[in-house]
């Protein structure tokens, strides 16, 4: 499966923003967005007759979709197993009032901090990949033109830079 995506990945090159749509179809995932989600969830990756779907809450933006999809394909690659097991993960969620994280909608629970922060590591680094990071970062003139070269929220880019150790726009 991860031989799969590093094949995927490899045909796409280094063009950025990466279709991260594109690349779960090519995994065998389909993403669909629905409006049925509070403001606060914002993806959920499930599993029905040996079929795996992503789904995304419309009303997110753009750059915040590419995340959440990378993410939820994180747990395909990274936690296919669990999610075999439990059916559905869904992602915790920062309530925006008391800015607490609760669960929505989670089935299986154990470890579930754990691969939470495993697939936003993957997503960054599918989207943002380090070498390339740092590459725009060091020619770029804010993480706003970071963000927007690589599809993704100021914040997924402010996080990537301050995971890789980089002072970037002081």
């Amino acid at each position: 499966m991860e031989e799969k995506l590093k094949t995927i990945l490899q045909e796409l090159g280094n063009k950025f923003p990466r279709n991260i749509v594109e690349i779960c179809n090519k995994m065998g995932i389909e993403v669909q967005e629905t409006e049925q989600f509070p403001a606060n969830v914002s993806g959920l990756i499930y599993k029905k007759d040996e079929k795996y779907t992503i789904l995304v809450n419309a009303f997110h933006t753009i750059g915040r979709k590419s995340f959440t999809i990378a993410h939820e394909l994180g747990h395909y690659i990274k936690h296919k197993k669990f999610l075999d097991e439990c059916s559905e993960m869904v992602s915790y969620i920062k309530s925006k009032d008391d800015n607490s994280v609760v669960p929505a909608l989670t089935r299986c629970e154990e470890h579930y901090d754990k691969y939470e922060t495993e697939a936003n590591s993957f997503a960054a680094d599918v989207l943002m990949p380090q070498d390339e990071f740092l590459k725009v970062c060091n020619n770029a003139n804010s993480i706003e033109e970071v963000a927007a070269h690589f599809g993704v929220s100021i914040q997924a880019a402010t996080i990537r830079a301050q995971k890789t150790g980089g002072l970037f726009f002081l």
